[in-house]
């Protein structure tokens, strides 16, 4: 009973971001003409839709969290209908605020042939990076559905994103609580060998259990900022169970890959342990 009551409050909060999505939206489209919700890259990539998605399920990991709601099935369906139906909210609010010649548009045709319509005559513009115009489409005509299909699937996308990013969230089954930080480290080294070593040792302590060793070890490592030449990095995340007290370990390794950091997957390492009630659980070398 208790979890039904959590999901009825966790949808409502996905609800209420839903509608200010929407509403956000219309008032920009009808402000100054951009519907950003149908902006697309290189024409199948629904961008705009799937950004407007993610916030609109926002609300849903907001609830989640504030209520300890553990990640389920429903909550994924409801994450990505309540996504779903801000792309609907947001024509509707235009159908419902339209008018010609003085009069509401909703005194002439429901709203199932408004979007008919609507959709049969979208046009698609395309830009050079958002800026110089390129050319348009024309009317799609039957195009249409397969174009709202798109943006409808981006939408989904956006909320399955915000389930997934809640999913990824370490959570405490005894408590039945999300984890809160504690600390977080970086380090940053351009000596593959000493890099390498460094992870070596410190999987080491972790295999024997020596959890507060693996965290000195890491947090007395290469340097605390990122600067030209040093091409490697190692991140330790640190998390805590404010009830039970469990802590959870989250280690992962990048390199610099010209632009921006790749991780290492092959060593990227994480688990829940209980530390010895007499050792500090944090370094006090780590950064906040």
């Amino acid at each position: 009973m208790k979890r039904t009551v959590q999901d009825f409050i966790v949808s409502g909060f996905g609800a209420i971001t839903s509608i200010l999505t929407a509403i956000v939206l219309f008032l920009i489209e009808q402000s100054i003409g951009l519907s950003i919700y149908t902006w697309t890259v290189w024409f199948i990539i629904p961008a705009g839709a799937i950004c407007a998605g993610f916030v609109a399920a926002g609300g849903y990991y907001l609830g989640a969290k504030f209520f300890n709601h553990r990640t389920s099935w429903l909550i994924l369906f409801n994450m990505v209908a309540i996504s779903v139906a801000t792309f609907v909210l947001v024509h509707y609010l235009t159908y419902a605020f339209m008018e010609v010649d003085g009069r509401p548009v909703h005194e002439f045709v429901p709203f199932e042939s408004y979007m008919d319509i609507r959709l049969r005559h979208t046009s698609v513009e395309f830009r050079y990076r958002g800026a110089a115009k390129l050319g348009t489409t024309g009317e799609l005509g039957e195009a249409g559905y397969l174009y709202a299909l798109l943006q409808i699937v981006g939408f989904a996308i956006g909320g399955v994103a915000v389930y997934r990013w809640l999913a990824s969230e370490p959570y405490c089954q005894t408590c039945s609580q999300y984890l809160s930080k504690r600390d977080k480290q970086s380090r940053f080294s351009g000596d593959a060998d000493q890099f390498s070593e460094m992870v070596k040792i410190f999987l080491a302590h972790i295999a024997l259990d020596q959890f507060q060793e693996a965290i000195k070890k890491h947090a007395s490592f290469g340097e605390r900022r990122s600067r030209k030449g040093l091409h490697l990095q190692s991140a330790l995340e640190l998390r805590q169970c404010n009830r039970c007290g469990i802590n959870w370990l989250n280690f992962s390794c990048y390199k610099w890959a010209g632009r921006d950091w790749q991780e290492i997957h092959e060593l990227h390492y994480s688990t829940f342990y209980k530390a010895d009630a007499k050792e500090k659980v944090f370094s006090n070398n780590g950064e906040s």
